[in-house]
């Protein structure tokens, strides 16, 4: 990238929302040249001009900073933690250079002046709509109170249902790698010399789905074997008919060939923590009940099945619907922040008496969530699979392939048809012609298609205005995008 390149780019960014729901707080990104010593470094505060930092003494203490440290640096390896003003890497659902990759910027060749100031004024513009959703839904809430957690998650939590949480004996089948997975590694092998490639849902219309999905709700009672025994002869179709919501015990005795390295059922993302899995949600246990011989040990059984989209806050439910949420990069990253906060675990403190390896990872309704998401995710791994592509591994509404470059074009053309699109910055240049029709087979919302549109034409500064619409007072965001794409017609005549 040049200098050219830069300036004109960072010309063209660069908007102020049309209130201010953060009281005076501001925003910004520091990039420590060490992550491991966080002292010298670039800063930039909503887009200003980059500037140069000798230590974190130099952070204004009016910002809310967006730092390269990982959590284990931030945490651990440092005492960067204790700096109230200060967040690691992983605060958002995606990282800064996650950023500047679905922008189209490569983190390894874009100068650091530019990484600061652009990922400052992404980050500025994302957490005024994370405000501005915050006050309107809890408007009694201070707005020095908004960011306090050490994610964004943790403070969204706030404006969703109270989560129910396994007590007791429950708590404890409910674990990472146990109870549920949040990313499945397959088994899948793939050619030597190939690079990982990520595809991924459209991300307001997958958390959509995800805060649809129907969740428990208890009391849960515990079924063991024995009872079941006396309820019915096959408890698996007895499971898989069950209206009430279950938490199964399972031994899987087998899994159709074809299927099993994909699904990965109880896979290890670490080697170091390799966990029987041996528990499954009802989403979950449908799937897979449909290509395995499963014998179910025992269950949790809850009292009935809601939807916990119908008790979202009003605000939240235009937020979600509001079609031009749909336009907005940056609108998407709080809808997935919003679908993942509601499978968080239960906040530190509120439970003092219960030990930490006594408590559940995650709520009743976060597995389910989480069965969901893996569901979803690992039917999309299978067809990319069908299609003759290495998927090794998916969750979180991502799935991610091991390619060749020649194989590019075809992976890209193929994850479309099934609802799947790639990073901004992995889209073949001149793949697609700008005035003609992309072939999509997702939602077919007509915002998520125009979003689609020009992300895979690579029109980037369509993009970035299209990005600040929810920033806009309600009333003036349709003539705003009247406005821009009749200067977008007028520039192709």
């Amino acid at each position: 990238m040049s200098t050219a390149d830069v300036q004109k780019t960072q010309a063209k960014t660069g908007s102020k929302p049309t209130r201010d729901d953060t009281g005076s707080l501001k925003f910004g990104l520091v990039l420590f040249d060490d992550e491991n010593d966080p002292k010298a470094g670039w800063c930039s505060v909503n887009g200003s001009p980059a500037k140069r930092i000798e230590g974190m003494n130099e952070l204004a203490t009016d910002t809310l900073w967006w730092s390269n440290m990982t959590y284990e640096s931030f945490f651990r390896t440092t005492e960067a933690w204790r700096n109230p003003w200060l967040r690691h890497d992983a605060y958002l659902v995606t990282k800064p250079k996650d950023v500047l990759q679905e922008w189209g910027y490569d983190p390894a060749t874009s100068p650091a002046d530019f990484i600061v100031k652009f990922c400052s004024m992404v980050f500025a513009r994302m957490m005024t709509m994370a405000a501005k959703l915050v006050r309107e839904a809890l408007p009694k809430l201070s707005p020095t109170n908004i960011f306090t957690g050490n994610t964004l998650r943790e403070d969204l939590r706030r404006l969703l249902p109270e989560a129910e949480f396994p007590r007791g004996e429950a708590a404890t089948i409910m674990r990472q790698g146990q109870a549920f997975a949040e990313f499945t590694r397959t088994t899948v092998r793939g050619i030597k010399g190939a690079r990982i490639f990520v595809l991924r849902k459209p991300r307001v219309s997958y958390a959509f789905q995800m805060l649809t999905t129907p969740v428990p709700v208890g009391p849960f009672d515990f079924l063991p074997r024995s009872e079941l025994r006396s309820i019915t002869s096959d408890r698996v179709e007895w499971i898989r008919t069950e209206t009430r919501p279950c938490m199964v015990e399972v031994a899987v005795q087998q899994m159709e060939a074809e299927v099993a390295p994909v699904y990965g059922f109880g896979n290890s993302m670490d080697k170091d923590k390799r966990i029987p899995r041996s528990w499954v949600a009802h989403p979950e246990f449908l799937t897979m009940a449909a290509f395995s011989e499963i014998e179910v040990k025992s269950a949790w059984v809850g009292k009935e099945y809601a939807q916990m989209n119908l008790a979202l806050p009003d605000p939240v439910k235009a937020f979600l619907s509001d079609r031009y949420t749909e336009l907005s990069w940056c609108a998407g990253v709080i809808a997935e922040t919003l679908w993942r906060a509601a499978a968080l675990g239960e906040p530190k403190g509120r439970m003092p008496q219960v030990a930490p390896e006594d408590r559940a990872h995650t709520s009743w309704r976060g597995a389910w969530l989480k069965a969901a998401d893996k569901t979803a995710m690992f039917l999309d791994a299978m067809k990319l699979t069908e299609m003759g592509y290495a998927t090794v591994s998916y969750g979180l509404g991502w799935v991610s392939c091991l390619v060749t470059d020649d194989q590019i074009p075809d992976l890209v053309r193929d994850a479309m048809t099934i609802g799947l699109m790639p990073k901004f910055n992995d889209v073949p240049d001149g793949m697609f012609a700008p005035n003609r029709p992309i072939p999509w087979g997702g939602d077919q919302n007509n915002m998520t298609k125009m979003l689609l549109q020009f992300t895979m034409t690579k029109d980037r500064d369509f993009l970035w205005n299209f990005d600040k619409l929810p920033l806009y007072d309600k009333g003036q965001r349709e003539q705003m995008l009247r406005q821009m794409l009749e200067a977008r017609k007028n520039q192709q005549m």
